[in-house]
């Protein structure tokens, strides 16, 4: 072999692998983006702060009933139809007339002019413009003293910017890509079937049959339609990466089943 063509083919060996580099590099950097959620914040078209801000409500009032700060952030909407802004601020008035119903509650119960308040007030809430769509998560959390119990309300809305309508959750779904039988397979495996056994017995919600765990289990598409139907009942926000999914473990577990346990609102982040 002369020395120019062993030149060339040495050339050759080291020009394929560095296009081989080249296109190995270029898939993975196509994986990582893909690996992302298409959930990405609108960088230019819409700002968040130009559809909301923040008040704050001032509860001082009460701190004879309960501990803690008691001065509570609400939304207000701007910039979108009125009717859509009277609608969701009634709903956040509602809401938060619970702390005043709670109060009296409170009041009927405490004779002593020396009570210490151990009762709380919190409010989770987050709110983002993500793919066009205005999200906003709003949770009150009443924990309340003389064994009453926690206090649950929320308002979760989102709404689609480019078309100025808010959306259910189903058509969100949809909008976002993420897949409403997905969604309920997750949430039936790691909420109504969680920490159960496969001979465990059970009443079916729709037939009233006694049923096994693993019935549901072995008829699982079944149950998943039932789950697909309740799913704009339940709440959804939309974060950065992921989806937030907020409900009352019992409506969502009679949907399959009977279900006699404690209520309790409970929330998920769940990502394709």
């Amino acid at each position: 072999m002369n020395k120019d063509k062993k030149e060339f083919i040495i050339g050759s060996i080291i020009l394929t692998i560095l296009i081989l580099l080249a296109v190995i590099i270029t898939l993975f950097v196509l994986y990582e983006k893909e690996k992302r959620s298409i959930l990405s914040v609108s960088e230019n078209k819409y700002n968040v702060a130009d559809y909301i801000y923040i008040e704050k409500v001032d509860y001082s009032k009460y701190a004879n009933l309960f501990k803690g700060n008691l001065e509570l952030p609400k939304i207000t909407l701007k910039n979108i139809d009125q009717n859509i802004i009277d609608d969701y601020e009634n709903k956040e008035t509602d809401i938060l007339l619970e702390i005043v119903n709670c109060s009296k509650l409170l009041e009927e119960k405490i004779k002593d002019s020396e009570y210490n308040p151990v009762s709380t007030i919190n409010v989770d809430m987050n709110y983002r413009v993500i793919n066009n769509i205005l999200s906003i998560k709003y949770i009150l959390n009443i924990d309340l003293d003389f064994e009453l119990g926690t206090i649950t309300k929320t308002i979760f809305f989102n709404y689609d910017l480019n078309n100025r309508v808010v959306i259910s959750n189903l058509e969100l779904l949809n909008k976002i890509g993420y897949n409403d039988y997905d969604l309920s397979l997750y949430l039936l495996n790691n909420n109504i079937l969680k920490d159960k056994n496969m001979e465990d017995k059970v009443i079916d919600s729709v037939t009233n049959e006694e049923i096994t765990i693993q019935s549901i289990v072995d008829n699982k598409d079944e149950y998943i339609d039932r789950i697909i139907d309740e799913l704009n009942n339940v709440d959804i926000y939309v974060d950065n990466d992921n989806i937030v999914v907020g409900y009352f473990n019992n409506k969502l577990i009679n949907t399959c089943y009977l279900y006699n346990g404690e209520e309790k609102y409970e929330l998920i982040e769940y990502s394709k």
